[in-house]
């Protein structure tokens, strides 16, 4: 049996001996996956060689495949290069993200949404309000910020923010800043993704007790009902236009820290991770992906875990074809490369495996224990974090 089948579909409230053997199955992956001959090479941003600066926390390419974004811990700038010309940056002041920020472009490419990240989650049980800020990228400036907010996204003409808080999902006019009184969803969630194609957004909630039972993946299981209403989550899709219930995705989810609509329109992409105390629970990193049908909201046969220490970055190739993951190793942080259609773990590659030597003064081989990556456009390379480098690894050959 291929082990990484073992970890798709599990009930996860009925079945940790099922979770075990799942994440076994990850390690020996984990121990045996690595291949030699891997082709990479380290990249300077700009040529900088600055002893304690620019260490990169979050990588995006921009949707026409021109531009690379860098973004930065503690007060140092988003930089933007050429695709295959790194020497020549540009920088934005966005201010000081201590730790860095989440930056991601938008459908057009005119925006980036900036998402506050953290070093240390002392409460990962618990939703935390963060700070979201959406970046005019030929203006070189902020356009709004918004502080205390559990999830934000954009709709992909550029024209809206959602932002979910404590009171709910609300619709803010990028241009004027104001807030709809006509529009809005008072049920608060912490994550929250719009669609591709703008027609439906999702929202991770708690669920009330009718809601788990009404859940298929639960049926008449008195024991999972009650575990899932004090701990799991549930994720209901919304039309954009009425805001009324299209479905519910029918199953029960632990924490979901994010959710994401795939850029071809297949897929509603969901992060998720064990209670902290869960009974059962193999490793305190395990977290896991899940796929649904973006339109129908039906759940696929596939599921891509992770034992990064830190939410793990994910990607899909330009082609569709890969979906690529964040995970850590016994030592060192990977990036796991998975067929998209069946979940097979197809490559992967080590982060800092052998990028101990050749440093100059002032480089560091190694980050802040997160790794964010990105395909570049020609469907043969991809960009990853390693310290105040990057690293260009050729996963196609």
């Amino acid at each position: 049996m291929d082990p990484s089948r073992a970890v798709q579909r599990i009930d996860r409230y009925s079945a940790p001996a099922l979770i075990t053997a799942a994440l076994a199955a990850l390690l020996t992956l984990t121990a045996t996956a690595q291949s030699d001959g891997q082709e990479y090479r380290t990249i300077r941003i700009g040529g900088q060689e600055t002893l304690s600066g620019h260490l990169i926390s979050w990588l995006d390419v921009a949707p026409d495949g021109s531009t690379v974004s860098a973004s930065s811990t503690q007060g140092f700038p988003l930089r933007f290069f050429p695709m295959d010309r790194p020497e020549e940056v540009s920088a934005i002041d966005v201010g000081n993200w201590y730790a860095g920020s989440r930056a991601r472009y938008s459908a057009s490419g005119k925006y980036m949404l900036l998402q506050q990240l953290f070093y240390l989650d002392f409460a990962p049980n618990k939703d935390k309000p963060i700070k979201y800020e959406v970046i005019d990228v030929a203006a070189g400036a902020p356009v709004r910020s918004f502080k205390d907010l559990y999830a934000a996204d954009l709709t992909p003409d550029g024209s809206t923010v959602l932002t979910l808080d404590k009171d709910g999902v609300r619709f803010v006019d990028l241009a004027t800043g104001a807030t709809s009184n006509a529009r809005s969803l008072d049920r608060t969630g912490n994550a929250i993704a719009v669609s591709a194609d703008g027609k439906r957004f999702a929202v991770a909630h708690r669920p009330t007790k009718a809601e788990v039972e009404a859940l298929p993946s639960v049926r008449n299981d008195k024991d999972a009902i009650k575990r899932g209403v004090k701990q799991g989550q549930i994720v209901v899709v919304y039309d954009m236009a009425t805001l009324k219930p299209l479905h519910t995705l029918p199953e029960l989810f632990d924490k979901v820290f994010r959710l994401e609509y795939s850029r071809d329109g297949q897929d509603l992409w969901i992060h998720a991770k064990p209670h902290s105390r869960k009974g059962g629970n193999p490793n305190p990193n395990q977290s896991y992906v899940e796929v649904a049908d973006a339109e129908s909201g039906e759940m696929r046969r596939t599921s891509f875990p992770s034992l990064a220490t830190y939410e793990p970055d994910f990607r899909a190739s330009p082609d569709g074809s890969l979906f690529a993951i964040g995970s850590s190793g016994n030592k060192f942080q990977e990036v796991h490369l998975h067929d998209r259609a069946s979940g097979k773990m197809v490559d992967r590659f080590v982060v800092s495996w052998r990028l101990w030597e050749n440093l100059d003064k002032g480089e560091f081989a190694s980050g802040d224990g997160r790794l964010s990556f990105t395909f570049l456009p020609d469907g043969k390379r991809m960009l990853l974090t390693s310290g105040n480098r990057i690293i260009e690894w050729t996963y196609a050959k």
